[in-house]
């Protein structure tokens, strides 16, 4: 009976037993109907085809073909029609077929004819299908073993079973043209008796070694190695010409080592040089460009000091930060040559976790809030936070990671969670997760992005800038910290980027987020239209044990707030509500409570954004309401939530003022009654110029010469308080021109030269160093050659006033009378604001000298910590002490100095050290002139007793 449907041949196929035989062939078979359609196909054509076998079976197989070798349906349907048609084979034809993800696969395929009886259903073509993948596996290792044998350095033969050879190498050839051969028709380069080596060599399957050749011309000593699978022998030889036999194995070992050392010399010598060559380069790079924003950041900070238009001021202060910003883009890259050299190195020392992410994202609050970004971050509850490590560092990942995320995040939210990856009685594994709602990144970009110099694209680039070294440095970091960083995203959906870390325990170290005996039972309702922010607010309450839920809207909340007092009558004893939110804000829907009786006695609590400005004054039209600004910290919520609670009265603590401190001393400004006269050595006319220019505006008067030797020339005419000397010039450099200088203040204190030089005292002239290099090293060449102080070009005002205030103060000559007026001639009320200050304390004037006492008494300590701490890169250190002097300022009402310190002191959170350095001058300028002041005002109270 004929099968009456188009799946019947197929059943009967399975039927028999040829079936068997055909899914036992080590090639593909499919049988098709002459329309294309397949009616059954064997196991390794249903593994090519990519199809399970029993799907395959009224698959149409043009269609799959073409979709496995990216062809079209009606072609493939043609050829196979053609063979139906002529009855003639198909030539073999090869294909790469795409095979899931494997990659492709090659296989060689053509379609027969078949005969058949006639039935629509029957097969009437065979389509084979052999898989060519171990095929070019093997072609491409016999080629791999041929190129070995075609590069080696000596002679490689092939020799048949019986000595004829069969394949020689280059090598092999050249000795052959050289060598010839004996009257038997034998190479003489290869051992006598050759045919019965090759038998033996084959008889025993045993490489023979050793076997000697002796000619006039050479020596050669040989091994034979079977191949018994293929009947053959390959031989290897080794030039002994010059090797004595009896030495022939301990000289050639000797010589191989010798070989291997001196390649090793050649390399590490070509790998010292191309590192000189980079440091050079790195060099002149950064003098060639430091040079001329010297004379455009220098002109332009001179030119703010002028009187200008408002939109003159914009223009003059866009010029500035663009070359500001060009050097930090220099400071990147010198950043990433530290990094190559292997020169990062990380500290270890104690740290809490949560204060240093709640910090790091702090800094980049306002920069969120302008665009209308959702900034959160979460440590989680089971993190512990007391560890050891380096924070600095750390923090340097984090603000790369989060400040790309706020920089290519144009509306949404960005996040930070903090998760325990693994946990030891003495380590831990810390992941981070920055999430952002950004761009993405397109996948062909994720692959290179922690190369140096990658950002996205071109396109990208322009418009977001950005050197692209960042991600590469943090990843450098992250892999020094024993961790790893990747990256999931998705074009025009956002980013995350994970990054682990490990760290040491302290000994006591606290999960981040412990229950609260007074907080725990507390209702809670959460009103944020974020959920970003609804998830950190539900994590920290709940884990202090607090019942809370969370809404996203006004409305919700309100309908949630009322049900649940009708639900059991207990309201919510707390609301937390976002002041920004769609539709109804925080303070319309504070409003709308306060309205309802059940609400107007119900704590609120409001977030606000760190930055925004009036919340105030609404807030007070609504009645009682604690606030609390993004993001959101864990401390700060807790207390907040425990005063909203009325759960503590404790006032905050109250700092004592230490009066057992003494003053230190302090020499006399040097040439008080004259303004210090400085020599400046430069040969580029718009360096002199602005050196010049600037030494006036500070009060010292300047004189100018083009190269060292003109200097020397000025030095034996006229006396000089200081040098500015550049260390590239020509005639004679700096480093020369100081090594004079000083030879010539020796001779003078020996009394060499002093009938020569009459009238001349020995004293020593302090030198600063004016560079455009900014290497590592440069610093301390400098100081190594005789000179005293290291200024770094661009040259700015504050950064030349510092360091000359070091040198040779400009005297403040005495005035009449001393006080309020004498400092504001001095100094505006951002250095001293004594009113503000004697309004803040009552009045009470022995209570500010002991401020200015403790001060003056301090200040050169902690300047020493600060200076001390950015040399050996101590970002603790660093960090504290510049708290310690803001702090110390801000009670004196110093908002200069209080400013200054305040920016290293966020600089080195951010992990940004090389420009905590760059600020460090104006901080001791600040200082300085502070002391100053400071000291000036302390006579007005000679009458009162010293603190003891």
């Amino acid at each position: 009976m004929r099968p009456t449907n188009r799946y019947a041949f197929h059943d009967e196929l399975h039927r028999l037993p040829v079936t068997v035989t055909l899914d036992n062939l080590p090639f593909g078979v499919a049988l098709l109907r002459g329309d294309g359609f397949i009616i059954w196909s064997n196991m390794e054509g249903a593994r090519l085809l990519g199809r399970p076998q029993a799907a395959l079976s009224g698959q149409s197989f043009p269609e799959i073909w073409a979709a496995l070798t990216d062809s079209a349906p009606s072609l493939v349907l043609d050829r196979l029609k053609s063979v139906s048609a002529s009855r003639e084979p198909m030539a073999r034809a090869t294909a790469r077929l795409r095979i899931g993800v494997a990659g492709e696969t090659p296989v060689e395929w053509t379609c027969h004819a078949l005969d058949h009886d006639g039935r629509s259903d029957a097969p009437s073509l065979a389509v084979s299908l052999r898989d060519l993948s171990r095929e070019e596996d093997l072609r491409s290792e016999r080629d791999r073993l041929a190129a070995i044998a075609e590069e080696a350095p000596s002679p490689v033969v092939e020799l048949d079973r019986d000595g004829n050879m069969l394949y020689a190498n280059p090598v092999m050839t050249a000795w052959l043209a050289d060598l010839g051969y004996r009257e038997d028709g034998t190479p003489r380069i290869l051992p006598q008796r050759l045919s019965r080596l090759v038998a033996q060599c084959l008889r025993s399957g045993e490489p023979m070694q050793g076997l000697e050749v002796s000619l006039p011309e050479a020596s050669f000593s040989w091994t034979l190695c079977p191949m018994t699978s293929h009947g053959l022998v390959r031989g290897y030889g080794i030039d002994t010409t010059r090797i004595y036999k009896t030495q022939q194995e301990l000289i050639l070992t000797a010589q191989e080592m010798r070989d291997v050392n001196r390649r090793l010399d050649e390399a590490l010598t070509v790998a010292q040089e191309a590192a000189r060559a980079k440091a050079t380069f790195l060099a002149m790079m950064s003098h060639e460009i430091r040079t001329p924003m010297n004379g455009v950041i220098g002109m332009t900070s001179l030119l703010l000091e002028t009187p200008l238009s408002p939109e003159q001021k914009t223009y003059a202060t866009t010029i500035r930060q663009c070359g500001e910003s060009l050097l930090h883009v220099i400071n990147d890259v010198l950043e990433y040559s530290k990094i190559e050299a292997g020169k990062l190195e990380l500290e270890s020392i104690d740290f809490n976790l949560r204060d240093t992410v709640e910090d790091t994202l702090a800094q980049f609050a306002q920069q969120a809030d302008a665009k209308g970004l959702e900034l959160t971050g979460l440590v989680h509850a089971n993190v512990p936070i007391a560890l050891r490590g380096d924070p600095a560092r750390l923090r340097q990942v984090l603000t790369n990671l989060i400040g790309n995320a706020v920089k290519f995040t144009q509306q949404g939210e960005v996040s930070l969670q903090v998760f325990l990856e693994e946990d030891s009685p003495d380590r831990v594994a810390i992941r981070f997760d920055v999430t952002d709602s950004g761009i993405g990144i397109p996948p062909d970009t994720q692959a290179k992005l922690f190369r140096p110099f990658v950002q996205g694209d071109s396109s990208t680039t322009r418009r977001y800038g950005g050197t692209g070294l960042g991600l590469m440095i943090s990843k450098q970091l992250v892999e020094l910290m024993d961790g790893h960083i990747t990256v999931i995203s998705s074009v025009g959906r956002g980013s995350t980027f994970q990054c682990t870390a490990r760290f040491a325990k302290q000994a006591d170290s606290p999960q981040a987020i412990a229950p609260s005996d007074d907080l725990a039972g507390r209702r809670a309702l959460i009103v944020d239209d974020h959920e970003s922010s609804r998830r950190v607010l539900r994590e920290l309450m709940r884990g202090w044990g607090m019942i809370a839920e969370t809404v996203e809207d006004a409305d919700t909340a309100l309908h949630r707030f009322m049900e649940t007092m009708m639900a059991d009558g207990t309201p919510f004893e707390l609301v937390i509500a976002d002041a920004i939110m769609p539709g109804k804000d925080g303070l319309q829907f504070v409003r709308e409570l306060r309205q309802r009786a059940e609400g107007r006695t119900t704590p609120v609590v409001l977030l606000t954004p760190l930055f925004q400005r009036g919340y105030a004054e609404q807030e007070q039209q609504v009645g009682p309401v604690s606030h609390l600004q993004k993001p959101i910290r864990h401390d700060q919520l807790q207390n907040c939530l425990r005063k909203a609670l009325a759960l503590t009265s404790e006032p905050p603590a109250r700092q004592a003022i230490r009066p057992d401190l003494s003053m230190e001393e302090r020499a006399p400004a040097a040439h008080a009654s004259r303004r210090p006269s400085l020599l400046i050595v430069e040969d580029n006319e718009i360096n002199q110029k602005l050196a010049a220019r600037m030494a006036e505006k500070l009060g010292y008067r300047a004189s100018i010469a083009s190269n060292g030797r003109e200097a020397i020339e000025a030095l034996a005419k006229a006396d000089y308080d200081a040098i500015l000397m550049d260390c590239q010039m020509p005639v004679l450099d700096g480093f020369e021109t100081t090594r004079m200088i000083r030879e010539r203040e020796a001779a003078l204190a020996a009394g060499e030269t002093r009938k020569a030089i009459e009238g001349q005292s020995p004293r020593h002239i302090p030198i600063i160093a004016v560079t455009a290099n900014a290497m590592k090293g440069d610093r301390e060449q400098c100081l190594a050659a005789g000179m005293d102080d290291y200024l770094a070009k661009p040259i700015q005002l504050e950064t030349l006033r510092s360091v000359l205030e070091r040198w040779v103060p400009v005297p403040i000559l005495p005035s009449g009378r001393i006080g309020r007026r004498a400092i504001a001639s001095h100094s505006d009320v951002d250095t001293f604001d004594l009113a503000a200050l004697e309004a803040n304390l009552g009045g009470d004037h022995h209570l500010i000298r002991q401020l200015v006492v403790l001060f003056v008494d301090q200040h050169r300590a902690r300047l020493a910590e600060i200076k001390t701490g950015l040399e050996t890169g101590d970002a603790t250190t660093i960090e504290r002490a510049a708290h310690t002097l803001k702090g110390a300022a801000g009670n004196l009402r110093a908002g200069k100095v209080a400013s200054a310190a305040g920016r290293i002191e966020e600089l080195v959170r951010q992990g940004r050290l090389n420009d905590a350095t760059a600020a460090y001058p104006r901080l001791e300028s600040e200082v300085l002139r502070l002391v100053r002041i400071l000291d000036r005002h302390r006579q007005e109270y000679d009458t009162l007793p010293r603190v003891a």
